[in-house]
């Protein structure tokens, strides 16, 4: 029987029947309402006229509950928040099905509108009791459980345990603790091993979520860890006054009094990819046109200020790891080695003297365009890096390569190469998590006026 139940999807089988129920219940309450109309009042139009609409009706009401939260594949601990929920939904929905009724000229009873908002907003919350009913029967034999893991036995994570055990009826299971210093492990606590064992524990145990409850973990662990959590998709939730290092695409959720960040994985969505490679292919064009004298002047002062080719490439590392060969103005003599560390100050006697007006002006950076052309880089998110340097990076330092990378970024504008490299990446991961349109357009105007004062550039 276990067998069995290991290839049963409870969370998917459930929204499926909330969706059954809520339609099941939909429909009752029309018959009902339309019973009731015409009992006291009479004079109703057939019934078929009202059943034309019912398929679009239901479909506003599932399009309302969808926004309104009601399908996500959560467990509910507090019945009373979900009972507003869909009262508020529903005479949402009832605003909009009137609203559409008026403006297709529908000659619908306002009588019967109002009886099935009501009826409504019973019946749905009494599908969704009878669903909370039955995942309680469901988890009660070990069947769509949420197995947890906490990292931490300190004081947070023995309080966010004792919580947990007491609502296993409702699907939370834990499964014990991971923890660095095995010497502050309690009695009784269920010791799985350390943060470095965290990815066979959450495969061999089949964690569902994991909790962070160690306020003494240093970010770079616990970045590490959600990138890990993230590849196996588990979700990660941190308990709260612990960090502030993840603002931005977060949801703060409380499991009985003990409130916790879920950081998610924001995933951009095909519109605004869409409309971010179409704002690079325009903006890149018109920079090239644009820009086309400029070069040509650029390049003979190049040429002679130094002897060699004036335009310079360096292969880099792209989006999933895909190496490209990146351009730019040359700014250093040839004899400079290719892979030579970058400048770190504006005197640098490597950097000759049209190449130093060049880098305060950002000019250097221009021929990128050519690579946003190409789909190799976008105009804005981090900076490519090199690949000896990719190299080293961690687990969570690698979540750079989830996107394209950027003519400017974040960390331009907000220090350029003021800040140093660690703090650069968390610039990065912020981009990364909170990623869209408007905030692409306000980097890019922002770059404008770093460009236009040289703040940080050398």
């Amino acid at each position: 029987m276990q067998s069995i139940l290991r290839f049963i999807d409870i969370k998917k089988i459930s929204l499926l029947l909330l969706i059954i129920f809520d339609f099941v219940s939909f429909v009752i309450s029309f018959l009902v309402a339309y019973t009731l109309r015409n009992a006291f009042f009479g004079g109703i139009q057939e019934i078929g006229v009202y059943l034309y609409a019912l398929p679009i009706s239901f479909l506003i009401v599932v399009v309302v509950f969808y926004f309104a939260g009601l399908y996500e594949q959560k467990i509910r601990l507090n019945g009373t928040s979900e009972v507003y929920a869909v009262l508020k939904a529903v005479f949402f929905a009832a605003v909009l099905l009137m609203a559409g009724a008026f403006m297709y000229k529908y000659d619908y009873s306002r009588a019967f509108i109002v009886i099935f908002t009501l009826s409504a907003g019973i019946f749905l919350n009494i599908g969704r009791f009878l669903i909370r009913i039955l995942r309680k029967f469901w988890n009660s034999r070990g069947m769509g459980l949420n197995r947890v893991l906490i990292i931490g036995a300190s004081k947070p994570g023995r309080q966010l345990a004792q919580q947990i055990k007491k609502y296993e009826q409702f699907g939370y299971k834990l499964i014990g603790f991971v923890d660095n210093r095995i010497a502050r492990l309690k009695v009784g606590l269920k010791f799985l091993g350390t943060t470095k064992d965290l990815g066979k524990i959450i495969q061999n145990r089949q964690i569902d979520t994991v909790f962070v409850s160690d306020p003494m973990m240093p970010h770079d662990e616990v970045l590490t860890m959600m990138s890990e959590c993230e590849n196996l998709n588990v979700k990660f939730k941190i308990v709260t006054g612990l960090y502030e290092i993840l603002a931005g695409n977060i949801d703060i959720s409380e499991l009985e009094g003990i409130p916790s960040i879920d950081v998610r994985s924001r995933r951009p969505n095909v519109l605004y990819l869409a409309n971010k490679r179409l704002m690079d292919i325009v903006l890149s064009l018109i920079g090239l046109i644009l820009g086309l004298p400029l070069w040509i002047l650029i390049v003979i002062f190049i040429r002679f200020d130094s002897q060699g080719k004036a335009m310079f490439t360096q292969e880099r590392v792209g989006k999933n790891g895909k190496h490209f060969n990146m351009y730019k103005f040359r700014t250093m003599p040839m004899h400079v080695a290719k892979y030579a560390k970058a400048p770190a100050k504006a005197n640098d006697k490597r950097i000759t003297r049209i190449g130093r007006f060049l880098r305060k002006t950002s000019l250097d950076e221009l021929p990128q365009l050519i690579n946003v052309l190409k789909g190799e880089m976008s105009l804005v998110g981090p900076r490519p890096e090199m690949p000896f340097i990719v190299e080293t990076y961690s687990k969570w330092q690698r979540k750079r390569l989830d996107v394209k990378p950027g003519v400017t970024g974040l960390w331009q504008i907000l220090g350029r190469k003021d800040l140093p490299l660690h703090e650069n990446i968390e610039y990065d991961f912020y981009y990364i998590q909170n990623q869209s349109f408007l905030l692409d357009i306000v980097i890019l105007i922002r770059t404008v006026g770093a460009v236009i004062t040289g703040r940080g550039a050398f």
